[in-house]
Formats: C-alpha cells, structure tokens, sequence
C-alpha cells in the first residue's frame, strides 16, 4: 500500500517528466563517423543517419571526425545541424 511519501515521489517524477517533455529543442554536439551516406555519432549508443538529419545551407563542407552543433526538433525524430566546429 502506498504511503505520503511514495505518493509526494510519484507526483515528483510526473513534474519532472512533464516539464521535460514540454521542451521543445535540446542542443546536442555530435562527431561526423561517415560522410556519405551522413552519420552523425552523439554519444556511444545514438548514431543519426542521413534520413534523421536536416542540413542548413551555411554549415560548410562535412568532414569526418568534424564536430557539429546539433539542435533535436521537439519529439525527437529529426536533428538540425547548425553548423560546424
């Protein structure tokens, strides 16, 4: 049976899940692993490839190895590269 205190946690973590899930961007970095076909690798377990990926005009020339600034659209299927560092 629960008590206060499990009840106050539940009602913790549905706040907190709310409140991240209303974010609307989240600004990630990432390294170029392939140029062609375009895979982007953020950290060791999320790889972006081409189909997830959506290039602005002025980001330069995508090298291997390079890092990018990468902004995630709200729902997170699709990764803005803003540009090249």
């Amino acid at each position: 049976m629960y008590d206060a205190k499990d009840l106050l946690k539940i009602i913790k973590q549905a706040a907190t899940e709310a409140v991240a899930a209303s974010s609307p961007v989240a600004v990630f970095t990432g390294t170029v692993a392939a140029v062609s076909p375009l895979k982007i690798k953020v950290d060791q377990k999320l790889i972006l490839r081409e189909k997830q990926l959506i290039k602005c005009r002025e980001i330069g020339k995508l090298e291997e190895k390079c890092s990018v600034v990468l902004l995630r659209e709200q729902g997170g299927q699709k990764y803005i590269i803003l540009g090249v560092f």
